[in-house]
Order: structure tokens, then C-alpha cells, then sequence
């Protein structure tokens, strides 16, 4: 499961930077139903797509040794959650998006759900134990 988790920690970073690089360069076009902006959320949205990039790319740092980043891998799960959090007042005060965001929303929701429930069996499982702390038994090395 650790390999598999791996994995899919470091084709969702690669996924966040694609879409972070696609809206850089390409602007408000690149967003799914996404209209015109004026200059100063052009600017926003390319400055913050940095960041975005950044966030994958700790995902795939943290997919190196996922037992010992398990916190930070929760917490680029908290971020997510909160992140859908902002969607929903997006929606309240500015109205339904489309459907690709409302389906977003869903997996903005469950995503930090799930890879925490996986990094808790993780953390149960012997070999993970012994994958972090280089001993055969799990008990820290000396």
C-alpha cells in the first residue's frame, strides 16, 4: 500500500503543477467556465498559480518518505479542505459554479479525507513502521 500511496501522492503533485503551469501562462481562458478578469485578478490568479505549483510540488517531496511527512501531508490536506471551504463561499455569494467545480468541490472534500485515513493504516503497519525508523522491528534505531 505504501508504493501504491506513493504514487498517487506524486501523480496528484505532478497533476496540481499542470494545472498551476496551464493557468500561469494561459490565464482566465484556461479556467472551465471562467469569463473575463481585469488586469488586477489576471495578476492574482498568475501569482497565485505559483503557489499553487509550490503546493504540488510538496506533495511530491513530501511522496519520498511518506511515514516520516505524514504531518505535512495531512496538513497540504487541511489546506485542500479549507481550499473547498473557500469554494462554498464562493458559491453562496457569488452563485452555483459549473459543473466541473461542483465536482471539484466533492474531491476538494474527500481527497485529504481518504489520504488520511491511508497515512492512519500506514502508520499501523509494521513494515511502515520499520520503513521510518530503519529497524527491522520498528523500534527507533540508536
Amino acid at each position: 500500500m505504501l508504493r501504491i500511496f506513493r504514487a498517487w501522492l506524486i501523480l496528484f503533485g505532478v497533476v496540481v503543477i499542470g494545472i498551476a503551469v496551464a493557468h500561469f501562462f494561459f490565464g482566465q481562458v484556461s479556467y472551465i467556465g471562467g469569463g473575463d478578469v481585469n488586469a488586477t485578478m489576471d495578476s492574482d490568479l498568475r501569482v497565485f498559480n505559483v503557489l499553487f505549483a509550490a503546493y504540488g510540488a510538496a506533495f511530491i517531496w513530501a511522496a519520498q518518505d511518506v511515514v516520516r511527512r505524514a504531518n505535512e501531508i495531512n496538513l497540504l490536506g487541511v489546506l485542500f479542505f479549507v481550499g473547498a471551504l473557500g469554494r462554498v463561499l464562493a458559491w453562496i455569494a457569488s452563485g452555483a459554479p459549473t459543473p466541473f467545480y461542483v465536482a471539484m468541490l466533492v474531491i476538494e472534500f474527500v481527497v485529504p479525507v481518504v489520504n488520511y485515513a491511508v497515512l492512519r493504516t500506514l502508520a499501523a503497519e509494521p513494515s511502515a513502521r520499520s520503513a521510518a525508523t530503519g529497524s527491522a522491528d520498528g523500534a527507533p534505531v540508536r
